[in-house]
């Protein structure tokens, strides 16, 4: 099972380069950064202090969007990030999130604006041209082809992943069969697309906490949890997936949900037990346990199909920690 961990220069610059450099020394794969200026530096700024402190990793935005650069500027920046890294790099867009709502946008964006924009910035770093807003682009000379991958967890977007993509990001968490269907999708819509199923890359993104017990880690990561409950659920398919007795509570949690909570063991995190929510908020993105634990629901996610496990750092009491107990989890499997 390969690794890698979200990591965002927030508050102070050297515990963003220490944990760059830790994630490295202990092998991770794949060292991801978001692309969040509401609460974070620069994305490729701070993939450029991630890659003066890193040696072996593979570099990314997890997950640049549309809108907030044109796709020549996405391009010439992770062009530039694959040049000065000697090619540790690859491109993950995503169409939405708090990045779209800094610049005025809705919060998600439609398959067909990702699908134009993907397709654009693939055609430059491919050095040719591409259209966009009407106008035709003039082909760059210092730029270089490499993976792109799309975040993707709603069945249009999954889909688009399987007809266009290298690779897919989707969130996975303690419910195995969440997973299968969303692997299921991907592959399906490639093999419709005449492509390879197999050659589609698919990781996942988690909350991950790795602690003596299940009852910490699920504690560590509540108030994570509970913004997936309050915020991702209200989309029709998305309420589909709710069991019929806990349809109350996550009404109730998103009635009092409050979005500037972050804090380990806030008020969030409370009323997700509270609510009893817990269990089923984990099964959507959420793996935690002991390293046995954890270790066995990454062989299960492998069997799927998920070849990589994005860990989430920023939402951690104990980041350090987390990545050592997840490395030891991954090693065992």
């Amino acid at each position: 099972m390969k690794l890698g961990a979200i990591i965002e220069w927030m508050d102070d610059l050297s515990t963003f380069r220490n944990l760059v450099r830790l994630t490295d020394d202990l092998g991770y794969d794949v060292i991801g950064v978001g692309d969040t200026p509401a609460r974070a530096y620069e994305l490729y700024v701070s993939l450029t202090v991630a890659a003066q402190e890193s040696r072996n990793a593979i570099l990314t935005p997890m997950v640049t969007t549309p809108f907030l650069r044109h796709p020549a500027a996405t391009a010439t920046a992770i062009s530039t990030l694959h040049e000065l890294t000697g090619g540790r790099v690859m491109l993950a867009v995503g169409n939405g999130g708090s990045t779209r709502r800094v610049v005025g946008r809705s919060p998600v964006g439609t398959p067909q604006e990702l699908h134009d924009y993907v397709t654009a910035v693939r055609a430059i770093l491919d050095g040719g041209t591409a259209q966009v807003d009407g106008y035709t682009t003039e082909p760059l000379t210092r730029v270089h082809p490499m993976p792109v991958y799309l975040a993707a967890d709603y069945p249009r977007s999954l889909r688009l992943a399987g007809e266009i993509a290298d690779g897919v990001v989707t969130t996975v968490g303690m419910s195995a069969e969440l997973v299968e269907r969303k692997v299921a999708t991907v592959r399906a819509a490639a093999e419709k697309a005449g492509r390879d199923p197999e050659a589609i890359e698919i990781w996942g993104f988690s909350f991950i906490s790795v602690k003596d017990t299940r009852a910490e880690a699920n504690a560590e990561l509540g108030a994570a949890l509970a913004s997936d409950v309050a915020l991702r659920l209200k989309a029709p398919h998305m309420r589909a997936i709710i069991p019929p007795d806990l349809l109350g509570a996550v009404e109730e949690m998103e009635r009092r949900y409050d979005v500037w909570d972050f804090a380990v063991g806030g008020k969030n995190a409370r009323l997700l037990e509270e609510l009893g929510l817990v269990d089923f908020a984990a099964g959507l993105t959420g793996v935690t346990g002991d390293v046995p634990g954890v270790a066995a629901h990454l062989k299960r996610l492998e069997s799927i199909g998920v070849s990589g496990v994005f860990a989430a750092l920023p939402v951690l009491a104990d980041p350090e920690g987390t990545l050592r107990r997840l490395g030891q989890a991954a090693t065992s499997t």
